[in-house]
């Protein structure tokens, strides 16, 4: 039995899945997509109780395939993970070049390779052979037809090295379709797929497996079965269910949930924003449009008025919502602001690896010893913070190796380094001895595990045993330790979200090498093809994490939003080009090459207009989330002050809605009085006002306020006769220079002849020096040969 429940948002689809559920209690799995499944989990417990979990559980697909091959046995082969991916085509690439037109000399670089293999993930999940690719081929022509063929060889090579060595590498999806059925992981059990836009081949065979074995398959879409835009993928979707039902000879049954009359601005907004245009008489206070100067006050002003509502409402910080469509974008300004006001928030987002040290230790360290341990790659990797050294230790080091130009060799040779920390000297002083003692032992620390895994990578040739030789260098270096211990200071900081990204990096570090190992083996590669694999298929790697508190502001991308209800809601960043974002490309098939494709026979994942009715229905969905509030801000310009134009949003907005207040970011006394550091920071620029006389009566931040007075007696001044004297000396000369340096900018004088700072660089002569040292040398071997009995009487060896 198919069910097909259709309806707008807020109809209670997934309220009466649950609720249904909770009625039967019998066998179910409710599906949703990924980044749904904690929400959806929650939700279950609150509608089902305790016991849920004794007859229905959450999966995502990817969890479903992770339950279904560990009845089978079929886990332990694996499946490939993003590096492993790259890693793979690398390999299939290099076999299939020969054959190529079109990428007859390939990129090795990590974004092509990531592109072919987004291409053969996409082929993957709607079931396309490398085959159909070379049929379509011989029908096409021109570009399109070369592409095709290239790619289905390249596709080709690629599914071969999934099953080489009977090793089953596969997609877990393409798995659980073989394994699915004879598992009998679904028999008997109701199964509902709650929150999917459309659906792959690769689920539509799922769900057809579904059909065969489950007691029962429901299914909720979002539309009103009209045929507006942004339900199209859902109409396409209903289609292809009912042909599919029909075709396993089972009845489907179609509903559709009636959506309520709007009772208020908010639901009106929602129901109407893709319907002529007919505005909303009664009251708009629950919108608010906020034009802000920048991303930074925007910011501001959310967390203000988070605060206030937290203050004057019955909403919990848990009840609020931030969303943007270009989160990447406002992430650290969220972080920033939203630390400083003191508001816990999780982002839902994944953390790029390449943030991290631990890829900048391993790829500073294996370029130095492939590439002759030059200064860019060892302080690469000797600035982590990781590399078993202070900050101190590595500033010392670095300035020795700036000024006597240190590379190659010098860093691993067991002698010392004998030249005067400070440059060419005659003689060092107890203080220069000590200073090279120092930098020695610090070079001996760092050089000692280098120059081992230098020798290690150069004896053996195998990409397995190489591997090895790493490792130990990492368990030198202390590694793993050293991300216990920033892990656990991370926790003390109360920096929850960062700690539990750290406590990932080592295990993730170990899979990549594991995998690494497994796919290599003995492989053949020389030091700089290892290193240059193993940072390649590093990059491929993020890092996320679930909510580590109950009571926390969710902020998260729209294309990531999990549509539950939420009281507040804070859409961020509507600018035009950004809310809805325009498609940049489709990879390496373009638009036109998927079209013509499509003629064949060949249907990809959705392009051009799909995507953006995708895009539209994303919106659609955030805009129907909150139940009491909603804001809509954007800034007026970007860092440079360049003027952005607000997103069709706002004047859609301001069409239906009116009477709806259009404010500004709220100035900055309104921004920054609502939480205690924000307001203590504003104090210190109004001293003797009422805010500063607030902090004092209050007495709980005395250190900061006389910080601050301290602060303010600070002015230009004048310098006293003993501190001109001891920076200048008794009589300060002048020249030229120095009058037109004074001339120009008085601090930069004050640095160069007061402080003598001057920058970091290497020891030498300038030319006058040069001659003055030649002359120096000449002069003094002279005298020594003449008291000897003239050149005659020296030998050459002597003399060079």
């Amino acid at each position: 039995m198919l069910r097909i429940w259709m309806g707008r948002a807020n109809t209670g689809k997934s309220k009466r899945v649950l609720e249904e559920i909770k009625r039967l209690g019998t066998p179910a799995i409710l599906l949703v997509p990924e980044h749904a499944s904690h929400g959806s989990e929650l939700d279950l417990c609150k509608v089902c109780g305790a016991a849920a979990s004794r007859y229905a559980e959450v999966l995502s697909l990817r969890q479903l395939a992770s339950r279904v091959l560990e009845r089978t046995g079929s886990l332990a082969d694996g499946a490939l993970d993003p590096g492993g991916k790259l890693l793979l085509m690398q390999l299939a690439l290099r076999e299939a070049a020969s054959q190529l037109t079109v990428y007859a000399r390939p990129s090795r670089r990590a974004p092509f390779l990531q592109e072919l293999v987004a291409l053969c993930d996409e082929l993957t999940a709607c079931r396309v052979r490398p085959e159909d690719l070379g049929e379509a081929a011989a029908v096409l022509s021109g570009t399109s037809a070369e592409k095709a063929r290239d790619i289905s060889l390249i596709y080709a090579a690629y599914l071969a090295r999934l099953g080489q060595d009977g090793v089953d590498r596969r997609d877990r999806m393409e798995k659980l379709l073989d394994c699915l059925e004879k598992s009998g992981y679904v028999e008997g059990k109701d199964i509902y797929l709650d929150g999917f836009t459309y659906f792959t081949a690769q689920e539509m065979k799922l769900l057809e497996i579904l059909l065969r074995t489950a007691k029962s398959v429901t299914v909720t879409l979002l539309g009103d079965g009209s045929d507006l835009e942004i339900f199209q993928q859902s109409v396409r979707a209903q289609s292809r269910l009912e042909l599919l039902a029909a075709d396993c000879g089972v009845p489907c049954a179609v509903e559709l949930l009636a959506a309520k009359a709007p009772e208020n601005a908010l639901a009106y907004l929602a129901e109407r924003f893709f319907s002529p245009i007919s505005p909303w008489e009664g009251d708009c206070a629950a919108v608010e449009l906020v034009k802000a100067g920048s991303m930074f006050t925007e910011t501001e002003y959310v967390a203000a008025k988070i605060w206030e509502l937290v203050r004057t409402t019955n909403c919990r910080f848990r009840d609020i919502a931030v969303a943007a469509r270009n989160l990447d974008e406002y992430a650290a300004t969220i972080e920033n602001v939203f630390e400083r006001f003191n508001i816990p928030v999780y982002l839902s987002r994944r953390s790029d690896v390449l943030e991290k040290p631990v890829l900048s230790l391993l790829a500073g360290a294996l370029d130095a010893v492939t590439g002759g341990y030059e200064y860019e790659d060892m302080f690469r990797w000797l600035k982590t913070g990781l590399a078993g050294i202070s900050d101190e230790e590595c500033d010392k080091l670095e300035n020795y190796v700036i000024t006597w130009d240190i590379h190659g060799s010098m860093w691993v040779r067991e002698e010392d380094w004998t030249a005067n920390p400070d440059g060419w000297r005659e003689e060092f002083s107890t203080a220069q001895e000590e200073a090279l003692a120092e930098i020695n032992a610090i070079r001996r620390r760092v050089g000692a595990p280098l120059g081992r895994l230098a020798r290690g990578l150069k004896e053996h040739a195998g990409a397995s045993d190489k591997l090895r030789v790493l490792w130990d260098f990492l368990e030198e270096v202390g590694l793993a330790g050293q991300l216990e211990e920033r892990t656990a200071r991370l926790e003390e900081l109360g920096q929850l979200q960062q700690a539990r990204e750290y406590s990932q990096l080592w295990e993730l570090l170990c899979d990549v090498m594991d995998q690494f190992a497994s796919m290599l083996g003995d492989m053949p590669l020389d030091g700089e093809e290892f290193a240059r694999l193993l940072k390649l298929v590093l990059t491929q790697y993020d890092v996320g994490t679930i909510p580590v508190s109950l009571d926390q502001v969710q902020a998260s991308q729209i294309t990531r939003n999990d549509r539950h209800r939420i009281k507040v809601l804070f859409l961020m960043g509507a600018n035009d080009h950004v809310l809805p974002a325009v498609q940049t490309g489709t990879g390496l098939f373009t638009r036109e090459d998927r079209e013509r494709l499509l003629e064949t026979g060949i249907e990809l994942a959705p392009s051009g207009m799909d995507v953006f009715h995708i895009e539209l229905q994303n919106l659609y969905a955030a805009l129907a989330q909150p139940t009491e509030r909603l804001f809509i801000s954007w800034p007026a310009a970007d860092l440079s002050g360049t003027p952005l134009r607000p997103s069709f949003v706002v004047g859609r907005t301001k069409s239906l809605l009116p009477g709806v207040r259009e404010v500004g970011d709220g100035g900055v006394e309104f921004r920054r009085l609502t939480a205690p550091l924000p307001a203590l920071e504003l104090a210190g620029s109004q001293q003797g006002g009422p805010l500063w006389n607030y902090f004092v009566e209050d007495g709980r931040h005395q250190d900061a306020l006389a910080a601050m007075e301290r602060a303010a007696e600070m002015n230009r001044g004048r310098l006293s006769p003993a501190a001109v004297e001891t920076l200048y000396g008794q009589n300060c000369r002048m020249s030229a220079s120095r009058i037109d340096k004074i001339s120009s900018c008085h601090f930069a004088y004050f640095m160069q002849y007061g402080l003598r700072a001057r920058e970091r660089t290497p020891a030498g002569f300038d030319a006058s020096q040069v001659g003055s040292f030649l002359h120096f040398i000449l002069e003094h071997v002279t005298e020594a040969v003449t008291k000897r009995g003239g050149f005659a009487q020296v030998e050459e060896r002597e003399l060079s």
